[in-house]
């Protein structure tokens, strides 16, 4: 069985970004004298039609790797450009290449250092740019054999290929990185923050610095070592030999665009840089493109978009890049695509044709299609803006009446992203146009699942469609499954659970807020007339009050420190990107109980590989144990991911028409994404199928506090389970897609009702009145 990583795909974007011209020609001059623009004013912005069209782009070319560069090696390919111009690859099945052209051709370089490591796991390995190697590699029992985990060992390889051991005394903060600076001197990030330099004769380190966060990328001009970690850019003077603070410009962009999300990757890098022409210049690239900045100074230029290139692919994630000659890059990405970037002075800086998608917060499907469709179509622009980021102050609403005031003056996109918009008011105002004629000619193998087409409909219109599905779904004991038919059975079930079980977790839901919104899932729909938004208010209390009884029914067997660990863990990682899935999947909830951690889980299926497999293994295991539809408020409901409208005014733009026809198309929806189950059948009939060659599963080792530990070979789902799955897509008609702001309301408020400090009827009332306030806006 092959080693499999899963790992979290972050979600990066966090805004637009200003659509610069490329400064890659020989005759455009320096960044300096284009006039760069302030970072703090780098957004995207509508040109002025009269403008005189402004010329010139990098293109984006396919570097053919090493056949034997295989693509889901762990770790990945790293790249470097050596000394003497080639470029160098390295991978622990295929050994090193090397390439004096550019790629046309490669040149295997005997590694037999790499062959004695073996099979071990290989955590990390980079090159130097005198063509040495280091490794940090190991696995299984320490040295004394009593204790199993990961024991790293590091290793040196000259660029002879003799080999040096190297020694860090500390295990537990053991070096997780590797780097070679210019000069092919060698350093180790360890993960409690230190820095140091290896003594490659005598095999020791030398500590030189320390950060606060942990080190994901490192690179070096000629006076600093920059490093960029989870709390930040921390600049080392080599020359000085101290930590300076040279560049607050650098530091600020880079935060604000991808925030939490640096170092949360084992895999892969979420910003890799490089020095440029000059020894001040650093060129560094993330998902939103790749840009130019001269150190300590105030500008910061955009020289590749994301949106034009696989920077903006979320199936793609970074592994290096280096600035060549000539003012040229080299990319290096997962999936062994390599890519080289060149500039051309004769076509437009932005394509002349565009199609402009608004969203509040960016939807990892439609990111994925418009990259998808960029390639194919390198003539039209994919303009997709986000109203909301992470980092950003704009609240919702304030997002929601600039759109509003865009879309009233003329200017408003082509198609929206609906997901928290005010839907319902703009199918009254008429912005958004009838879909049931278009998405009436996806036919053949462009199927949608009709119950989920008419699921959306509305007095007969179709003014949406979502480009992805969930499924509310339960496990746990057969009888349990089975018996919990809405949100009061299930209540019932939890207190029959407490009766027979004192002591210990049910649902796993300690934390107020995290069981309200679990219990929201397939409820939140129920609480609004869906045709005037007014709630609700006999199902709001009847969600209140169920929600009570469940709540206690959970922590009456769990020790107060217990529920304050499992509330406090929440608190922290509630708003970060991969929590906000986590907390409400019916996988995590799975493991708890194949780990014997609780008896039952309520959630969302959303995807198969790693979540649907992961309930389906642990249901093969126990013949107790079954899973089913979750029923709640909402009867046979599914969420509804990216909800796409094609605006009014756009319905004449045969571009948003095909863009929109291409989302629903095989390409996006035979991906297998987080995001949710594809809507189109034929794609969903292909999720049976396992993707990894020789039929390799996916395997899980964790750890608890107390020491022990549970393994897992998750397989890929079996013919009479994917029907089962099949069945439940093909039966859901239920639209569960509440008022986000009403629910927020219901949460904040239902937390104290979950304490005791208030109770149901003074809690109704308290939500009537603030929603009141918000429905009247």
């Amino acid at each position: 069985m092959g080693k499999w990583m899963k790992r979290w795909t972050a979600l990066l974007l966090a805004g637009s970004i200003a659509l610069l011209p490329g400064c890659g020609s020989k005759d455009s001059g320096s960044a300096e004298e284009k006039g760069q623009q302030d970072a703090s004013a780098v957004a995207a912005t509508d040109e002025e039609e009269d403008k005189e069209k402004t010329m010139g782009r990098y293109l984006e070319q396919e570097v053919t790797l090493p056949e034997d560069m295989t693509q889901s090696s762990s770790p990945r390919i790293c790249m470097k450009l050596l000394d003497n111009g080639e470029i160098a690859l390295l991978e622990q099945t295929a050994g090193m290449y090397t390439s004096a052209d550019l790629g046309e051709t490669w040149n295997r370089k005997d590694t037999p250092w790499l062959k004695e490591i073996g099979e071990a796991y290989i955590a990390h390995m980079t090159i130097a740019p005198n063509g040495a190697a280091a490794v940090i590699y190991g696995g299984g029992a320490s040295e004394d054999g009593e204790e199993e985990g990961f024991h790293p060992k590091y290793l040196y390889a000259d660029p002879d290929g003799n080999v040096k051991e190297l020694s860090y005394p500390d295990e537990e903060n053991y070096i997780h990185r590797f780097y070679f600076d210019k000069d092919s001197r060698l350093y180790g990030y360890a993960l409690d923050g230190k820095v140091c330099e290896a003594d490659l004769t005598e095999g020791g380190f030398q500590q030189m610095f320390e950060t606060e966060g942990l080190t994901d990328y490192a690179c070096a001009t000629d006076q600093y070592i920059i490093n960029i970690t989870s709390r930040g850019i921390v600049f080392y003077d080599k020359e000085d030999e101290m930590v300076v603070d040279a560049d607050k410009v650098l530091q600020d962009f880079i935060m604000e665009h991808t925030g939490n999300d640096i170092g949360s990757n084992a895999d892969a890098y979420y910003v890799v840089a490089a020095q440029g022409e000059q020894e001040d210049v650093l060129y560094f690239a993330w998902s939103g493109g790749l840009y130019r900045h001269v150190i300590g100074g105030t500008a910061i230029e955009q020289v590749v978009d994301g949106t034009l290139s696989s920077m903006g692919d979320p199936m793609l994630l970074l592994l290096g890049m280096e600035a060549l000659p000539d003012n040229e890059f080299l990319v290096l990405y997962t999936d062994g695509k390599l890519y080289r970037y060149v500039y051309d002075p004769d076509i437009p800086t932005v394509p002349d044709q565009q199609v402009d998608i608004y969203g509040l917060t960016e939807n990892y499907a439609v990111r994925q299609a418009v990259s998808l469709f960029q390639k194919q179509h390198p003539e039209v622009y994919i303009r997709y803006e986000q109203g909301l980021s992470e980092t950003g102050g704009m609240t919702s609403e304030d997002a929601i009446k600039n759109l509003n005031t865009r879309i009233m003056s003329g200017s408003g996109p082509d198609l929206l992203v609906l997901d928290g918009l005010p839907l319902h008011s703009y199918i009254e105002k008429g912005v958004l146009t009838d879909l049931d004629s278009l998405v009436g000619t996806f036919t053949g193998e462009d199927t949608p699942f009709p119950n989920l087409v008419d699921g959306c409909k509305e007095d007969g219109k179709l003014w949406y469609l979502p480009v992805r599905f969930r499924l509310p779904m339960i496990m746990g004991d057969k009888d349990t499954v089975a018996n919990v038919t809405d949100l009061t059975t299930l209540a019932d079930a939890m207190e029959a659970l407490r009766k027979e079980n004192p002591e210990g977790m049910l649902l796993g839901k300690e934390a107020e807020e995290e069981m309200l919104r679990t219990l929201a899932i397939n409820c939140s729909a129920a609480w609004t007339d869906p045709k005037t938004g007014t709630i609700e208010e006999e199902k709001l209390t009847e969600f209140l009050e169920q929600a009570k009884r469940i709540y206690n029914a959970e922590v009456m067997g769990v020790d107060g420190k217990t529920v304050t660990q499992k509330t406090e863990w929440y608190e922290r990682s509630k708003d970060q990107s991969w929590a906000r899935d986590y907390f409400s999947t019916v996988s995590s909830g799975a493991l708890g109980i194949g780990m014997e951690e609780q008896k039952l889980s309520a959630g969302v299926g959303y995807m198969m590989d790693g979540d649907f497999t992961m309930v389906t293994t642990l249901a093969d295991m126990d013949e107790n144990l079954d899973y089913g539809v979750w029923q709640g408020q909402v009867k046979d409901g599914f969420i509804p991911q990216g909800l796409i409208g094609i605006c009014a005014d756009a319905k004449e733009n045969e571009l948003a028409t095909e863009f929109f026809r291409f989302l629903f198309g095989r390409e996006l929806q035979d991906i297998d994404m987080a995001t949710g189950f594809p809507v189109n059948q034929a794609s969903f009939e292909k999720l049976k199928e396992n993707p990894r060659k020789d039929e390799e599963n996916m395997s899980i080792s964790l750890s608890s506090e107390d020491g022990s530990e549970f393994s897992l070979e998750v397989k890929w789902v079996g013919e009479q389970d994917f029907e089962k799955l099949k069945a439940m897509a093909g039966s859901a008609s239920g639209l569960c897609m509440g008022d986000t702001r009403i629910e927020t309301t219901v949460c904040e408020v239902g937390a104290r009702v979950l304490k005791g400090s208030i109770r149901v009827e003074e809690a109704v009332r308290e939500i009537l009145k603030k929603s009141a306030i918000y429905l009247a806006e």
